[in-house]
């Protein structure tokens, strides 16, 4: 099987309680209101955690990885205001990246979309959890999946199947985390729990893209954040993204502050529709 566009990919046998620890951390983590304002996560919990619930007769999960940094990834300067993630600079990665499972299931043969499940983190699946066990990283202290050779700034995607396979994935048995503090240090809101988890109501990302505000200290950000990400020094040594469908569409040097903050959603929507940014205009619109 090609990868299909993917970097990197792992298979996950599905067996009764293979996420059941992840689930007791994560209901956990809602139950210190680290969620608080992210009403969805409450939802569906337990099919997060157990993909034959959320694809019934599931007995397989294939997790692919796919890198999404380019040259604004590890940082702007210092006194740039309009500060995006670097995932918003390309089309829409929730698009391109069902696209890229859909292909996977092409070459496995599976040509019924009722055979098989495509999922991105818009379903409700502990794909962090997934990929770790898929081997493609370990969950850094930023929380987010690390890749030895890619680091954190990648996309996961996941396509559940009801086959067996021959081999299956194991994790890497490495934290490329220890005696590392750096994103922690680093987070402006002090927004990353000492246990690898994040205070979302503390989140730039969140309070920027999900919530919608704009009336705090944001650091320069307006849409996302990548500070925990491009003081990595895992980060610092991965090589840019060569998927074509993930290179950036457009530079956000090219625009300030007062450009977004006066762009009106029906031109936003015209110029960066097929971005995840259209979320932030499309908010406005409302």
């Amino acid at each position: 099987m090609s990868k299909c566009g993917f970097d990197a990919w792992g298979v996950v046998r599905i067996e009764g309680g293979l996420l059941s620890d992840a689930k007791s951390h994560f209901e956990q983590w809602l139950a210190e209101g680290n969620g608080e304002g992210l009403d969805y996560l409450g939802r569906n919990v337990e099919k997060r955690f157990a993909p034959e619930l959320l694809f019934e007769g599931a007995k397989t999960v294939i997790v692919g990885a796919v890198s999404y940094k380019n040259d604004l990834s590890m940082g702007y300067g210092a006194d740039f205001g309009a500060k995006i993630a670097s995932y918003a600079h390309a089309t829409d990665y929730h698009t391109v990246i069902k696209d890229m499972l859909h292909q996977v299931a092409a070459e496995l043969g599976l040509t019924n979309p009722r055979d098989y499940k495509v999922c991105v983190d818009s379903v409700p699946l502990a794909e962090k959890s997934l990929a770790r066990l898929a081997g493609i990283g370990w969950q850094g202290r930023n929380s987010l999946i690390i890749s030895p050779s890619l680091g954190s700034f990648i996309h996961l995607g996941e396509l559940i199947v009801r086959h067996e396979v021959d081999t299956y994935s194991t994790p890497l048995g490495k934290d490329g985390c220890v005696g590392c503090k750096r994103c922690l240090l680093r987070c402006p809101t002090g927004a990353i729990n000492p246990n690898r988890t994040i205070n979302a109501t503390l989140c730039i990302s969140n309070r920027t893209i999900e919530q919608g505000q704009s009336d705090f200290d944001s650091h320069g950000w307006i849409f996302g954040c990548d500070e925990c990400q491009s003081c990595c020094p895992h980060n610092s040594v991965a090589p840019l993204a060569v998927n074509p469908r993930l290179q950036p569409t457009f530079n956000p040097l090219d625009y300030d502050r007062h450009f977004w903050d006066t762009l009106a959603p029906e031109e936003a929507q015209k110029q960066f529709g097929h971005t995840a940014i259209a979320r932030k205009f499309r908010k406005i619109a409302k």
